[in-house]
């Protein structure tokens, strides 16, 4: 058999139309639960409603979701793996300290676009609803933390970043999160790279919810100046600043 024959009798075939269709209903069903949320806020999403919405009856909707927590569920990987990869593309070439920056801007860029998303990751729980503590809403939200962690750790491997430093012993769960995510990396530093993610991820999320319109009618300028001083205090020189706790 010819190269060319094998790799055509080799090659994943065309999905069929009912697949296409089951597909592209599914999506609907995502987009309309997305409108609801964005017109009534999440807690607002019911079966009967998305179905509706769509010329749907509720009995038909089971047949592509198994329910209201099972559409929660895929609605938050979406979000946050289309967060992760904004971060992601946004911040893959350059030095360690330019993908930082680059990444905790997109950060903010993707959520003003999407804040109703940002909000169904990081806002308000939905009344009955629980994140499974495994599945795809789970790892989708592993993603940008180990996105993060992996341009930390090169910079600190490079030489170009120094994790500000912590005057207390590392806790059992950073030096777990060291041990799955970035053996060799000082458990101690995890404290100081997720203080640093706190405080950008708090200014994005009081920006989308207009608490500093009345300081900042344009946020943007007040954002880079702080992920600026956020950089500094990973810079080597910074190392002679005072030990922060």
């Amino acid at each position: 058999m010819s190269p060319a024959a094998r790799s055509t009798s080799n090659a994943t075939p065309p999905p069929t139309r009912r697949a296409q269709h089951r597909a592209a209903t599914i999506e609907d069903i995502k987009q309309a639960a997305l409108d609801a949320i964005a017109a009534e806020g999440a807690g607002s999403l019911t079966i009967r409603g998305i179905a509706r919405s769509i010329g749907m009856s509720p009995a038909g909707l089971y047949r592509y979701v198994d329910g209201l927590d099972d559409l929660i569920t895929h609605l938050l990987a979406d979000a946050c793996n289309d967060h992760t990869d904004a971060v992601v593309a946004a911040s893959r070439h350059g030095s360690p300290v330019e993908r930082m920056r680059a990444a905790i801007l997109a950060y903010r860029r993707w959520a003003l676009e999407n804040p109703n998303r940002f909000l169904l990751i990081f806002g308000t729980p939905i009344p009955g609803y629980t994140p499974p503590q495994q599945g795809p809403a789970a790892e989708a939200a592993h993603r940008m933390t180990q996105v993060f962690l992996a341009i930390v750790v090169e910079g600190t491997r490079a030489g170009a970043l120094v994790p500000p430093r912590s005057t207390r012993p590392a806790e059992p769960g950073e030096v777990a999160l060291v041990a799955a995510a970035a053996p060799g990396f000082p458990p101690e530093a995890i404290g100081p790279f997720l203080g640093a993610w706190a405080h950008f991820h708090g200014m994005v999320t009081l920006e989308i919810l207009h608490h500093l319109d009345e300081v900042y009618p344009d946020a943007e300028t007040f954002y880079r100046a702080e992920v600026e001083r956020l950089i500094e205090a990973w810079l080597p020189d910074a190392g002679s600043a005072a030990p922060r706790g």
